[in-house]
């Protein structure tokens, strides 16, 4: 294929394979994105003059054309293809002509990609918001139908007081619709709109940059046409640290689902459609699925490392070394989704043992209990702590344990009601957030 580029030479095959063969691959994820984005790009250039209202419906119709093959898995990119921006305009040129080699007007690869990757990423961050929202929806569900569960709290590993089963999933909702704060921070700083920067140093035309992000559903403008190649890697960055904190509070969940489903602890049991046996022994029950999900925070870690280092002791302007970029960015958000929606799974197939957590209900849980009942009676705490420490084998365990602890977010007064609230309105910002998205694109086809 004929590159954009092309002059007086060709590129040697051996340096076109090692410079563009995985990057490929991964633009192929990206054709709609590119689509979308030249699009509007040419939507910019009919409203200067550079091209007419008949131009931008034959480009239109071509683009749209590129998307339906796309979909139908027929518009793939090959060796010899060089990136997504190639295969497109090509392919524009050999059917429309020299429509076809207008559409590039005003713009670079350089603004033209970060601007497709800011669309995909948007578009995948809108969907990583939804997961979080619906896997918090399930843990609260949890919470809310076992919140009178008493099991026993642990501190340093060993029984320490009393809490619940509706403690335990309630205080991952709560973290989830935390991490949602970075996340929403991350995704407005994703939402700017690059393109019109060109190379990093803008271009002599009156490119109305504001029509082109407002007809992309873009919340601003990114300014500075150099910090908009400067900012490559490092709002990927900031997308990869946002995913991080959510896999966190996934792995905490699954290292104690591997816990508490063991034979020694028994307090819950996983659906046996999400479990998986082993090859020599014949009773085993596997939780394999808690034990991936425990493993890819880690993954995410080593591509926020990988990601950080490539964008690091780069001069300012475009470098092709953020060419790798691609890879961690693209399967943070591919691995972070699934984990949500595979947690949620995890979390919908959990079933209570109360039988076996009772038993491990037992009088040392309630010797702070018995401390402060002794402080209410006017004992000095640290009289009373000793007092406990020698008395609690001999008291009876509470018949109203969970109640006792009657202040906001003890076991007695969960709060299931405030976080239900919160999600409620977090549901609804991020449906207004996708629905404008989503309008913004339609609009530019029409």
């Amino acid at each position: 294929m004929k590159k954009l580029w092309q002059k007086n030479w060709e590129l040697n095959q051996l340096i076109e394979t090692f410079e563009t063969a995985g990057d490929l691959v991964l633009d192929q994820k990206l054709v709609k994105y590119d689509v979308i984005g030249s699009l509007a790009h040419a939507r910019g250039l009919n409203i200067i003059g550079i091209i007419s209202t008949a131009e931008l419906d034959l480009l239109k119709n071509g683009l749209s054309e590129i998307i339906n093959l796309n979909d139908d898995n027929k518009f793939n990119l090959q060796p010899g293809d060089e990136d997504v921006h190639t295969k497109i305009e090509n392919h524009l040129t050999e059917q429309l002509g020299e429509v076809g080699k207008k559409i590039h007007t005003g713009r670079s690869r350089n603004d033209q990609v970060l601007t497709t990757i800011r669309l995909f990423t948007k578009e995948n961050l809108l969907q990583v918001w939804t997961e979080v929202l619906e896997l918090a929806e399930a843990f609260l569900v949890l919470a809310e139908e076992n919140k009178n569960v008493l099991m026993p709290g642990y501190t340093h590993m060993q029984r320490a007081m009393p809490s619940s089963i509706g403690m335990w999933a309630g205080s991952f909702a709560e973290g989830l619709l935390d991490d949602l704060k970075l996340l929403k921070t991350t995704y407005q700083l994703n939402d700017q709109s690059p393109l019109g920067s060109a190379a990093g140093y803008g271009v002599p035309l009156n490119l109305d940059r504001q029509f082109v992000s407002d007809a992309l559903g873009f919340a601003k403008v990114q300014n500075n046409s150099l910090y908009c190649q400067n900012s490559r890697g490092k709002i990927e960055g900031v997308v990869l640290a946002s995913l991080i904190t959510i896999l966190q509070d996934i792995n905490k969940f699954a290292t104690d689902v591997l816990l508490f489903t063991t034979a020694e602890f028994g307090f819950l049991e996983v659906s046996s459609e999400l479990c998986s046996g082993s090859s020599i022994m014949p009773q085993k029950k596997n939780v394999d699925l808690a034990e991936l999900l425990r493993s890819k925070v880690h993954v995410l870690l080593g591509n926020y490392v990988q990601l950080i280092s490539l964008s690091s002791n780069l001069v300012s302007g475009y470098n092709r070394d953020l060419q790798d970029s691609k890879k961690p960015l693209f399967e943070s958000l591919e691995l972070t989704v699934s984990c949500l929606s595979v947690a949620k799974m995890l979390v919908l197939g959990l079933k209570v043992n109360q039988k076996n957590i009772i038993v491990k209900i037992t009088p040392e849980i309630f010797a702070t209990h018995i401390a402060l009942e002794l402080v209410k009676k006017g004992i000095p705490f640290r009289e009373a702590y000793r007092m406990a420490a020698k008395e609690y084998n001999q008291t009876a365990i509470p018949t109203d344990g969970i109640n006792q602890s009657q202040h906001l977010g003890g076991t007695g007064n969960l709060g299931i009601g405030v976080l239900k609230k919160q999600l409620l309105t977090e549901t609804e910002k991020c449906d207004q957030e996708k629905n404008a998205y989503q309008s913004s694109i339609k609009k530019l086809f029409l």
